[in-house]
């Protein structure tokens, strides 16, 4: 035996090149193997492009981002609040204001897919503290993805999150001129309230069972800004109320946010259901529109103006 030539000598730390390619061309690999090597093939792909561009970002060779995918409605109304609606790649399944973003490819709902956000190559993904699933956007984080996870809790958050959205987008002065215009309409509307009574009231989330907007949530802030005093606010979170208690409670104001989808579910409510019995069926109702209230992006500040003039119609003078 001879020893073999250098040139035969395996080197050290090669790695075969492997392809879609030459996957598909190897028959002996059975048919499901192959395409598992496929999809991690691809998947792998698209993890490492996305690397590459996110190191540009930070490196300073791309200094607005292009590819910009959003995993809540709220984040996409901002964006396209900025200006930048050009520059999205991906949305969240509910993302359907404004009409342009019913165009953009979906990501997934609640749950979005990270396989997915991966695949468009984004150089930015806009992430909700309180919206969003910790684990997809975990996942995309240790992938190597410039995640930026931005506040919606409250009002003051909202705010925040249009002036560090802005500075990711690279719309920084198009973020403060936004974000100082809703400051002002929220100041307004604290002032024209200031000093009213404040009526009773109830904001539901859902009608059977009924779910009410509680203390500490997002929706509880809101009211408290429009001048209502909310009958839920000791109760944290999202409390399900008992038809006994709708039946005595002293509700001046029933405020319902719905959709296409979910008046019909409202209207059985009052007509037959829990809210049509008792003293709850003298409240005055307020109807509003689901997006614009209970999404905490730019909207909310002129529902949150709709609201108070709607609660103070006969003495407070406002946007009606």
């Amino acid at each position: 035996m001879h020893a073999p030539r250098h040139s035969e000598r395996p080197r050290r730390g090669r790695i075969p090149r492997l392809t879609g390619e030459s996957l598909a061309a190897r028959p002996e690999i059975p048919e499901r193997l192959r395409r598992r090597f496929l999809f991690l093939f691809a998947a792998l792909a698209a993890i490492l492009a996305c690397r590459a561009e996110s190191r540009a970002v930070r490196s300073g060779t791309s200094r607005v981002p292009r590819r910009v995918v959003s995993l809540a409605p709220n984040l996409t109304e901002i964006v396209f609040a900025l200006g930048a609606g050009g520059s999205l790649v991906g949305v969240s399944e509910y993302s359907d204001y404004p009409p342009a973003a019913r165009a953009i490819p979906r990501v997934g709902g609640l749950e979005v897919s990270a396989e997915k956000v991966a695949s468009l190559r984004p150089d930015l993904v806009l992430a909700t503290r309180e919206g969003n699933a910790r684990g997809p956007v975990t996942a995309l984080a240790a992938a190597g993805l410039p995640v930026l996870v931005l506040p919606t809790g409250s009002l003051d958050a909202v705010l925040e999150s249009i002036r560090r959205g802005g500075e990711a987008l690279g719309r920084r002065e198009q973020a403060d001129r936004l974000a100082d215009s809703l400051s002002r309409r929220r100041a307004a509307v604290r002032e024209r309230v200031a000093g009213k009574r404040r009526p009773k009231t109830l904001l539901l989330v859902w009608p059977e069972p009924p779910q009410a907007a509680g203390g500490g949530t997002f929706l509880d802030e809101v009211l408290s800004d429009a001048g209502a005093d909310n009958l839920m606010k000791a109760r944290p979170g999202w409390p399900v109320i008992s038809a006994e208690y709708l039946a005595t409670a002293p509700v001046e104001a029933l405020v319902l946010p719905v959709s296409p989808a979910t008046r019909p579910a409202f209207e059985r409510a009052l007509s037959a259901g829990p809210l049509s019995r008792g003293s709850i069926r003298q409240a005055r109702l307020l109807w509003m529109d689901d997006a614009v209230l209970t999404r905490p992006g730019p909207r909310v500040f002129g529902a949150l103006d709709e609201l108070a003039s709607a609660l103070h119609r006969a003495d407070v003078a406002g946007t009606p």
